[in-house]
């Protein structure tokens, strides 16, 4: 606990050893607001060389009264300096809002703008820790967000802030034109940004530097909430300079910054690796249902244990690691039982992770679950090899599967793993974490309501890298397998015919795109009719035509004008066009995604960055448009095939 209220000598928090890296050059950043569907902007600036292979930190800074997000972007102010200094020095990414500038003070408008930042952040970074800073109205911001959404941020650094609205009189029209009224007519809405009141929020490290003589945002209530949070033994650095206005300087800015940095980010990993990563062979076999098995939610080339694979060779490059998927769908422990032998001892593993539950729970006992998960950790052991049990994924609460009975599944795992000793890697709180932190994030993450998308698939590979490397990664950037076309160039050597359906009006192309690969393909088409259907009918469509048909190839081309009345309607019935466009389990034929530019560049596409997402995570290839490229369709599809030629 450090809470200092007289007043301080200069202090270097810097050593002489201490070089100060500059961040990366400022990125502005465009977004619509949900709220309103305006426009609003925030400002990234990254690591330099930012490897997009590891996980960050984050710090979101807030202006104050009368600026903009490129306050704390570019300005030289001490405050501003600081925090992009400290940044830098424990290379977070450093992001700087507009919200709502400039007269916001954490408004309605403001608060909903900023939980959508940090959704989105969530969802282009793998994030370790959030910090939030700000000075002045930053500062005030910065500890009203935090009382609103405790469980959106790991640490507060508030500079001259006030943590009272109910009392504060400063600004009183410009806040009052942010909150929506006066305090007489929106009391609800100055109290509930009033940190002084909600003591019990703030479990997060919290700095204040406040100034005795300051009287543009008078230190009081902030040295009353700094006390109180004293006295409830939460982590509090207070530096109040008796003889100080309204302002901090670089020093006392970086003391306040790295205190909390110091406090809530996360030190190199100690944690014991389950194996030795040495350059002698290590074999790890992946137990479990249709989650962990290669199906098409994921692409039907690759799920996690293939993810595993690649994080692990990441993490210890010179390593020999082989990674078995055992994973089949509609599998219990009780199926998981039968098989062990067969499909996972044989192998002679080193380690064995179990995956079970989202079929165990509406098919089992928990009683039967507990000693099926028992009787695999003690089968494993006999045979000498390590198991690690994994709890399920999160889902989308459901009647066939009640969010409580999955909890009190995940519980019967963790109660195993403490009696028998054995790791457990918690799928399931990683993904309630993010849903917490990131819901639109975590919903992205879902091929449906309970089966992970790639992207999912990755986070769960992360965890499980973290559990048996002791380390942390990302595995975001790693896109789909190599090389592209499998079916369609097994067709070509054969000398048989390659089936496609395709969506128009790249029906026309497909024939003439596909004799790249080979000027004498055989190429039979089908017509997928677009004319003036909606997502949801081209979902049905999907899953009429495809399986039956057993293609060699599909293309999916929705387009621009193909409507749906809700993103969320959007995401379930796109990504089911997906789904049903590729085989049940290990992919059959060759999918191909047409983003809705390359036919139509001129045609507004409201959610053309959503169609790219979902696309990425379900792990299928997609032919863009690229920015400023003006290339008439046929030209840009065909180029996309050219590319495949010498994969």
């Amino acid at each position: 606990m450090c809470l200092l209220i007289s007043v301080l000598p200069t202090v270097n928090v810097l050593d002489a050893a201490d070089v100060i890296e500059e961040l990366g050059p400022p990125h502005d950043v465009a977004f619509t607001a949900r709220l309103d569907e305006t426009e609003q902007r925030y400002v990234v600036r990254l690591p330099i060389n930012f490897d997009a292979s590891k996980t960050h930190n984050v710090l979101i800074a807030l202006h104050g009264h009368g600026s903009d997000r490129w306050q704390f972007a570019k300005d030289g102010r001490d405050e501003c300096r600081a925090a992009r200094d400290v940044a830098a020095k424990h290379r977070m990414i450093f992001v700087s809002p507009d919200y709502r500038a400039k007269t916001s003070w954490m408004g309605p408008a403001a608060t909903a703008d900023l939980v959508q930042i940090v959704d989105d952040l969530h969802g282009k970074y793998r994030i370790e820790k959030m910090i939030l800073c700000g000075g002045s109205m930053g500062g005030t911001s910065a500890l009203a967000f935090a009382a609103m959404h405790p469980e959106l941020v790991d640490g507060i650094v508030s500079l001259n802030g006030t943590a009272n609205m109910v009392e504060y009189a400063g600004f009183a029209e410009a806040i009052s034109v942010a909150y929506g009224g006066t305090k007489a007519e929106k009391p609800d809405v100055y109290r509930v940004r009033s940190a002084e009141l909600f003591p019990e929020r703030f479990i997060m490290p919290v700095a204040f530097t406040t100034g005795g003589r300051d009287t543009l945002v008078p230190p009081d209530c902030v040295l009353r909430l700094a006390a109180a949070l004293k006295e409830r033994n939460s982590p509090v650095h207070l530096n109040h300079r008796p003889a100080g206005g309204h302002e901090t300087s670089y020093d006392d800015s970086m003391a306040a910054f790295q205190y909390v940095c110091e406090k809530c980010l996360p030190s190199a990993n100690s944690v014991k690796p389950l194996l030795t990563f040495d350059s002698g062979p290590r074999k790890i076999v992946c137990l479990g249902d249709s989650v962990t098995g290669v199906y098409y939610h994921t692409g039907g080339r690759r799920a996690y244990p293939e993810m595993l694979e690649l994080g692990l060779r990441t993490l210890f490059p010179k390593s020999n690691i082989t990674v078995i998927n055992a994973g089949i769908s509609g599998h219990t422990t009780k199926e998981g039982l039968a098989r062990l032998e067969r499909d996972v001892l044989s192998h002679e593993p080193d380690l064995v992770t179990v995956s079970f539950g989202l079929n165990d729970m509406t098919r089992l006992t928990p009683q039967e679950y507990r000693t099926n998960l028992e009787s695999l950790i003690s089968q494993c052991r006999e045979r000498g090899c390590q198991g690690v049990l994994c709890t399920p994924n999160a889902v989308i609460d459901t009647q066939g599967r009640p969010i409580g009975k999955l909890v009190e599944y995940c519980d019967i795992i963790h109660e195993v793993g403490r009696q028998m000793s054995v790791p457990v890697c918690d799928q399931y709180q990683a993904g309630a974490d993010l849903h917490s932190r990131a819901p639109w994030t975590w919903r992205l993450t879902l091929s449906d309501e309970i089966h992970p998308n790639m992207d999912g698939h990755k986070r769960m590979a992360e965890e499980l890298c973290r559990t048996i490397a002791g380390q942390s990664l990302s595995l975001d950037s790693v896109g789909p397998a190599k090389p592209s076309l499998q079916k369609c160039r097994a067709q070509i050597e054969r000398r048989q015919p390659i089936k496609v359906l395709a969506m128009s009006p790249f029906d026309r192309q497909i024939g003439d795109a596909l004799k790249q690969l080979n000027a004498n393909a055989t190429v039979q088409v089908t017509t997928w009719s677009i004319e003036g259907k909606s997502i949801p009918t081209l979902e049905q469509d999907a899953k009429a035509l495809v399986r039956s048909l057993k293609p060699d190839l599909v293309v999916i081309a929705v387009p621009a004008t193909a409507t749906a009345e809700t993103d969320e309607q959007f995401v379930r019935s796109f990504s089911w066009i997906m789904n049903w466009s590729l085989s049940f389990g290990q992919q059959e034929w060759d999918c191909v995604v047409v983003h809705p530019s390359v036919a139509q560049p001129a045609v507004a596409t409201p959610r053309q960055d959503l169609y790219r997402r979902l696309v990425w995570a379900q792990n299928l290839e997609l032919i863009d448009r690229p920015v400023d490229d003006t290339k008439p369709a046929a030209n840009l599809f065909a180029d996309w095939f050219a590319k495949r030629v010498n994969e």
